[in-house]
């Protein structure tokens, strides 16, 4: 087990956007490489990506036009377009359905796409989810124009690169994972990407790996009582926004956090109080936030279970 100086990272709770502007959609080229046939990929395929805090964005299209910019987002299974998008598009509704987030869950509407495309790559789906980014996120300077979320890459290999400021997808044929990267068995929450992480005092802890979170380490509210996690006391109250609504949270710091093969010290964490009951009974589950993820690049083959993480913190100040 390695051996970091500890992480004085700011915890910036997960707050979001002001109003969505208004925008005239220009037709755009189809994108040259679709998931629908992943042979014909290249053997890499970088997208840019926009680090904003501790957020990811990448630029999409929906049905040819430019969308705008949308919120790469690993802890969500769905892709998202705002409500104004949709009704601009008139994309057509083929149903209902609810989504379960930090403070609850919300219903949203399904609705029919041609294409939803990031970059140069097509994501293959038939339909994406509408809610009201204004709603969901504020107080961030850019206006997302939707959430694009993990599970139409998930069946690839790919690697966000937060030094780069890069998503790479890869052709499976091709792909070799990174040799001076640490391999780290990856679970799941849910379809959402997880690894298994200790604290301090010897819990164990499933937590998710959420680029759409521009937080450190949130945790449940309980485990913020025993002994041994907190290096102090907790050092605050706060609040944080997501699906479902607001919630109320504790700020402290975390003693010790044994996760991706490292030994980190003085982690911030935000305890959040339990809003639903857990997909899994058997540990507590939480989640790395993109102000921890940012001093890592990772490399994910799901197929395999398997994420490769490599340390690029001193490098990426």
């Amino acid at each position: 087990m390695r051996k970091l100086f500890p992480l004085l990272i700011c915890c910036l709770l997960l707050t979001a956007c002001g109003k969505t502007t208004q925008q005239t959609l220009v037709t755009q080229s189809a994108p040259a490489y679709s998931l629908r046939d992943e042979n014909q990929l290249p053997k890499t395929l970088r997208i840019p990506l926009v680090r904003d805090k501790g957020y990811l964005f990448v630029n999409a299209t929906v049905n040819g036009k430019r969308a705008g910019a949308m919120l790469f987002d690993t802890g969500s299974t769905l892709n998202i377009i705002d409500r104004g998008l949709i009704a601009r598009l008139s994309l057509p509704q083929t149903g209902q359905g609810r989504t379960v987030g930090i403070a609850g869950t919300e219903t949203f509407t399904h609705h029919a796409v041609d294409s939803l495309a990031i970059g140069e790559l097509d994501l293959g789906v038939e339909r994406a989810g509408a809610l009201s980014m204004q709603k969901l996120m504020r107080g961030m300077q850019r206006s997302p124009a939707g959430l694009i979320g993990s599970i139409s890459l998930l069946p690839h290999p790919f690697t966000i690169d937060y030094k780069n400021s890069e998503l790479i997808v890869y052709n499976r044929k091709t792909f070799v994972p990174p040799k001076k990267a640490e391999k780290v068995a990856l679970t799941f929450y849910g379809r959402l990407p997880a690894v298994i992480a200790t604290l301090a005092n010897g819990q164990d802890v499933i937590l998710i790996l959420d680029t759409g979170a521009d937080n450190t380490v949130s945790l449940p509210i309980e485990l913020s009582t025993l002994p041994g996690v907190l290096a102090t006391g907790s050092t605050g109250s706060g609040s944080a926004r997501g699906v479902g609504g607001d919630i109320q949270t504790l700020q402290g710091w975390l003693k010790e956090l044994k996760v991706f093969g490292f030994r980190l010290a003085g982690v911030p964490v935000t305890f959040e109080p339990k809003t639903r009951e857990p997909r899994r009974k058997d540990l507590p589950v939480g989640r790395i936030g993109g102000q921890l993820l940012k001093d890592f690049r990772l490399t994910f083959d799901a197929r395999y279970s398997a994420v490769w993480v490599e340390f690029i913190g001193a490098e990426n100040q």
